[in-house]
């Protein structure tokens, strides 16, 4: 005669039911949860030292240039009512965006360099650093954005050719 056991099937259900509400990378990686917990620990600490204004000041300022480049004035009003459109519109999705980093991190990095990019950061080289990289991307938005508009005349039709050979 067989043995009964009668919580096996609710057992099992409640098993399964777990095991599917998993995300399928963490079914296929059990080290990924390991992985997230550090990513989410480092973009915290990197979130408490960002100075999300700044970050933001970044994304106009470089339009700003090319708006007073091109001969027109731009006033300090005027300067600080996009400003203020800016961090209203930007700072909040923006701080969405970068929390968002965990789980690409948990997907991209190895747990060993989630830390160590982690430990490099609280290091006061690694924070200063950090703290630095608006000031570096508000530095070299200009002459991304010049590249882009110089490359793109020329690679446009290009890119519009290879689009029609392959419709």
């Amino acid at each position: 005669m067989p043995v009964r056991f009668p919580l096996s099937r609710p057992v099992c259900a409640l098993a399964m039911v777990a095991l599917l509400s998993l995300p399928l990378s963490a079914q296929a990686d059990p080290g990924r949860e390991a992985r997230l917990t550090v990513a989410q620990a480092y973009i915290e600490a990197t979130l408490a030292d960002l100075d999300v204004e700044a970050m933001v000041r970044t994304m106009y300022k470089p339009l700003l240039e090319e708006i007073r480049a091109s001969g027109q004035e731009v006033s300090e009003e005027q300067e600080a009512k996009i400003d203020a459109l800016y961090q209203d519109n930007m700072a909040e999705p923006l701080v969405d965006l970068m929390r968002a980093q965990d789980e690409i991190m948990a997907d991209l990095f190895t747990l060993t360099q989630i830390e160590d990019l982690y430990a490099f950061y609280m290091t006061p080289s690694g924070r200063v650093v950090m703290q630095k990289l608006p000031q570096l991307t508000e530095a070299q938005m200009p002459q991304i954005n010049e590249l882009v508009m110089t490359r793109m005349d020329t690679m446009m039709p290009e890119i519009m050719e290879i689009l029609e050979l392959e419709d």
